[in-house]
């Protein structure tokens, strides 16, 4: 298989939804990993938050189903979406509006309860904890993604953060341990 950083990257975020670790995930892993990071968030049970990162985590999966299709049992390997997401013909805005931004703008609602617009290191570790995220590594992105240097990150950041993480050719950042080290 690939080694490429994008074909790492891939792996990482396959890895944050095969609840199980079986090399797969289905509708179920889905649904768990949804239910798991609001858990670990500390979103309660009644809130818009917790709602609309559920929402999206069921929205990714119907989307992922669309473009790269199941197994006989309802399920998608680790490496069709790695080869899916590397894939050289993937429209690459399809694939971000349609499986990475519906959870990132999830999780950026919830993240963002002052509603000032930006993540600071303490709200973006807290994000990374729930993922397992090494501390240490959550630092060094945060600083690396912090374009401005203003000590915060502003959805913009976060949101070409997330494209590079799977499209970039600048190996400083998809070298980004945004999601944790495959």
């Amino acid at each position: 298989m690939d080694l490429s950083p994008h074909a790492l990257n891939a792996g990482s975020a396959f890895d944050t939804s095969d609840v199980d670790q079986d090399g797969y995930i289905d509708k179920e892993d889905m649904r768990l990993v949804g239910l798991h990071l609001a858990d670990r968030l500390g979103l309660h049970a009644d809130s818009p938050a917790r709602a609309g990162l559920l929402a999206a985590y069921a929205h990714v999966w119907a989307n992922i189903v669309a473009a790269v299709g199941t197994d006989d049992n309802g399920r998608i390997s680790r490496q069709r979406y790695i080869e899916y997401a590397t894939s050289p013909t993937l429209d690459r805005t399809h694939f971000i509006v349609a499986i990475v931004w519906p959870i990132t703008d999830a999780l950026w609602d919830a993240l963002d309860t002052d509603g000032d617009h930006k993540l600071g290191m303490r709200e973006y570790l807290h994000l990374w904890s729930a993922y397992d995220v090494e501390t240490a590594e959550a630092r060094e992105a945060f600083i690396l993604l912090d374009t401005d240097g203003d000590g915060h990150l502003g959805k913009d950041e976060f949101a070409q953060a997330m494209y590079d993480f799977y499209f970039s050719e600048d190996p400083r950042k998809t070298a980004i341990p945004i999601l944790g080290r495959s």
